[in-house]
């Protein structure tokens, strides 16, 4: 691949503290020695998003001496890219073309039963959206592609042949949520032939949906559809549900777990999984008072979700949509 994107790393300052920093200071309670120093033996880390290698090398370069990291994606051009850069920490930095559900097998791989940290940036990266002959973006003129892992797997054009207008309308209601699903699927369905380039998808979007609603929101009119087709092609929403299902079995005591969401659909699943392993009681709302001895099976790195500040977005706007979150494996009794 002869392009390379000018790649800006979002929040990597604010990532390397959440995966190695102390814990933020309580007002009461002694500090748990689960999360004791993450400086004072090496790390086994974990990057489920390698990319470009933009945070990985800030978190290899941040760890104690020794450290090690394992970078998956799904994308071998992405791939590629990553090794070259991660080159100079020699045997510190591994490698894997897999995706999230593939973690389990790449960690045995490497022998590691448990890991000290894991993150994710998810979504699509920028490799991906400025590569115009891939088809993840309207903005080039392409075949109607969309896959992270051009290797595996149907392209979008190929799931608009063969879903039908109900599973269509459903992928994108709930994957784009996008207010005209049922018109769009409607005139996607009927299409003969179907769009095979992404101007033609967006023509015909357009065509069906366009209208004073999306002028409001100042919103190319076929951006929820794109969305839509990228996440059901790539299985990202369900990738990320059986990552979260088994992060538990590989976490250390101590381990940091950090999440980069750009939109509401993997934020609140991300949200989710971690209000569940934050909550201590699971007593029934109707009882006073808790009666389950319930011990929280992790501590919060951050409060709520952390955003890029107004200088960051104006040096890389495509980090406006950021959300942050992160936490730290443990009970408050080291359980």
């Amino acid at each position: 691949m002869s392009f390379v994107p000018q790649h800006i790393p979002v929040m990597r300052d604010e990532i390397v503290a959440a995966m190695l920093g102390a814990m933020p200071q309580r007002r009461q309670g002694r500090p748990n020695p689960v999360f004791a120093s993450r400086q004072d033996r090496p790390l086994r880390l974990v990057d489920l998003t390698l990319g470009l290698a933009g945070h990985a090398s800030a978190l290899l370069a941040a760890a104690p001496a020794g450290s090690e990291l394992l970078g998956l994606d799904r994308d071998r051009d992405a791939l590629a890219i990553a090794r070259e850069r991660l080159a100079g920490f020699g045997d510190r930095a591994h490698t894997a073309h897999a995706c999230f559900s593939e973690l389990p097998a790449e960690l045995e791989r490497l022998g590691w039963q448990q890991v000290d940290g894991v993150f994710a940036d998810l979504g699509v990266s920028s490799l991906q959206l400025d590569a115009g002959e891939r088809g993840f973006s309207f903005r080039y003129e392409a075949a109607l592609d969309m896959r992270m892992d051009q290797s595996r797997g149907e392209t979008a054009a190929e799931l608009l042949e063969r879903v039908s207008e109900d599973e269509l309308t459903k992928i994108l209601r709930e994957l784009g949520e996008e207010p005209a699903a049922r018109r769009i699927a409607r005139a996607l369905h009927a299409a003969d032939p179907k769009p095979a380039t992404t101007a033609e998808l967006r023509e015909l979007v357009g065509r069906v949906a366009g209208g004073p609603r999306h002028r409001r929101r100042k919103i190319d009119p076929a951006t929820l559809t794109f969305q839509a087709l990228r996440i059901a092609v790539n299985r990202e929403l369900i990738e990320l549900q059986t990552l979260l299902a088994g992060l538990p079995e590989i976490l250390a005591e101590g381990a940091r777990v950090v999440f980069l969401a750009y939109h509401s659909l993997e934020d609140r699943r991300v949200k989710n999984a971690f209000r569940v392993w934050l909550t201590a009681c699971t007593c029934p709302p109707e009882l006073m008072m808790c009666r389950c001895g319930g011990v929280a099976r992790a501590q919060a790195v951050i409060r709520g979700a952390g955003k890029p500040g107004e200088d960051e977005i104006a040096a890389n706007p495509r980090a406006r949509s950021a959300r942050l979150r992160a936490i730290a494996w443990g009970g408050a009794h080291g359980s």
